[in-house]
Formats: structure tokens, C-alpha cells, sequence
């Protein structure tokens, strides 16, 4: 069974890039966080339901990440560019199934 620990081990290096996003332990639970760049404000918060969720939140986010650097916010997102960013975020996933494996 994933651990949040293991969510954070296995997005460190994707943390470490996306300054945008904020993951805060609260008394009841994670909560991700989506600041604007442009403003002292976020784009919005949500609580992880458990370790599964967090992980798919950062998977999506990861994605996110991945498209705008393709298309530099200047285009919209091509079939190609979608798939450049999975390839990207596959090792995430990977990641994911060789913890879930042991």
C-alpha cells in the first residue's frame, strides 16, 4: 500500500522543479496548493483523501507542468504535445507500480 512518504520520495525531483505547487500537512491531512506566479494568491487548495489521491493530484499537476513547457503557454496543446508529456511523467508511474510491487 502507497505512503505518503512514498508519494514524497518518488515526486521529490518533480517538487523540486514546480515551484507553483505546495503540498502543507494540515491536522487533516495534505493539502495541495496551486499558487498563481502572477499573484500573492492561490488558484485553489484541496485535501488529499489519502496517499492514492495525492499521488494522482501530483501525476496531474506533473502533466500540467510538462504541457506548458512544451507549448511555452503560447499555443494550444497538440494530440503530440499530450503524449510528449506522458512520456515525461512515465517514470512517475513507474516509480509508483516498483513501490506497490514490494
Amino acid at each position: 500500500m502507497l505512503t505518503y512518504e512514498q508519494v514524497f520520495e518518488i515526486f521529490k525531483e518533480f517538487l523540486s522543479l514546480d515551484q507553483d505547487i505546495e503540498i502543507v500537512q494540515t491536522k487533516r491531512g495534505y493539502l495541495h496548493i496551486v499558487w498563481d506566479w502572477n499573484s500573492p494568491y492561490c488558484e485553489g487548495g484541496r485535501l488529499a483523501q489519502g496517499p492514492e489521491d495525492l499521488f494522482d493530484l501530483l501525476l496531474e499537476d506533473c502533466q500540467s507542468y510538462y504541457e506548458l513547457e512544451l507549448t511555452k503557454g503560447r499555443r494550444e496543446l497538440t494530440v503530440e504535445d499530450v503524449k510528449q508529456a506522458s512520456v515525461k511523467c512515465r517514470p512517475y508511474l513507474e516509480k509508483r507500480w516498483e513501490v506497490e510491487k514490494k
